[in-house]
């Protein structure tokens, strides 16, 4: 077997490049190192997500959860490793490229455009849109998509799912924190993408608000996709996760629910 190819896999067909192979899983990690000068953050991860799950990726401060994000979607080179997305490995592909493919992802700082409207920030984020450049989105009467009955009315459907009727037309720098960070979903909603990586999507809002997030998040999984999410609000991740991942020391452990990972010795001492 090649370096650097998963154990499971098999090749789609004999002459076709090792890039591609066909496996089950959405995502795969292998053997992903990263350091920061002498501070080594990731020494080894190793993951493997499913089609149809939902992951939340836990872990003390600094240990490099948001550092793993960034290198699924090549914001951050790995030093060592390979990363596969369908059976196609990315790891070596801007993150334009990654997330044409079909991974989209928020921010701790939202990224939101906070002149625009929210609907226009949805409009802007659906893939194949004219108006989605944003040298055309920012210039006043070219809003190319306005007469674009079909993503019009994506972006109401998209605005309904995510809670944000009543401020449609407001402009996403005046909304309140806890609506942005739903705007922000509504944006990967909007992105059409198969697997969406959350960071702390309830992080900063109040109850009424992370009680909408997980609707949502339940309708992303019930369309078959896959999240994988960085959380510490302990209710959230026990409504919402099949699996637990557990960063410390570099590594990655794996949990079935919450209480096994508060007994687990490392994660008491780390983060719990």
């Amino acid at each position: 077997m090649m370096k650097g190819m998963p154990e499971d896999y098999s090749i789609c067909h004999p002459f076709k490049s090792i890039t591609k192979f066909c496996s089950k899983y959405m995502l795969e990690l292998i053997n992903i190192y990263k350091s920061f000068g002498e501070r080594e953050i990731l020494s080894g991860v190793n993951l493997k997500l499913e089609k149809g799950n939902v992951y939340t990726l836990m872990g003390a401060n600094g240990a490099g959860k948001t550092t793993l994000f960034n290198i699924i979607t090549n914001f951050l080179k790995a030093d060592k490793g390979t990363i596969f997305f369908k059976g196609k490995r990315i790891d070596n592909l801007s993150p334009v490229a990654i997330n044409s493919l079909g991974i989209t992802r928020t921010f701790q700082n939202l990224r939101l455009i906070e002149g625009l409207s929210v609907k226009e920030n949805i409009l802007l984020a659906f893939k194949g849109n004219k108006g989605e450049k944003i040298w055309n989105a920012l210039l006043p009467g070219i809003f190319l998509w306005r007469d674009n009955e079909y993503f019009e009315q994506k972006a109401h459907e998209i605005i309904r799912k995510v809670f944000l009727d009543d401020v449609a037309e407001s402009k996403a720098g005046e909304i309140s924190y806890g609506q942005q960070k739903l705007l922000t979903l509504g944006c990967c909603l909007a992105n059409e993408a198969d697997l969406l990586l959350l960071d702390e999507p309830v992080a900063g809002i109040n109850p009424i608000y992370w009680e909408k997030i997980v609707d949502i998040i339940n309708e992303i999984k019930a369309a078959g996709k896959t999240v994988l999410l960085i959380e510490h609000h302990a209710d959230f991740i026990q409504t919402i996760s099949d699996t637990l991942l557990f960063l410390n020391d570099g590594a990655v452990s794996v949990f079935d629910d919450y209480q096994q990972l508060r007994n687990n010795p490392q994660a008491q001492e780390a983060y719990l």
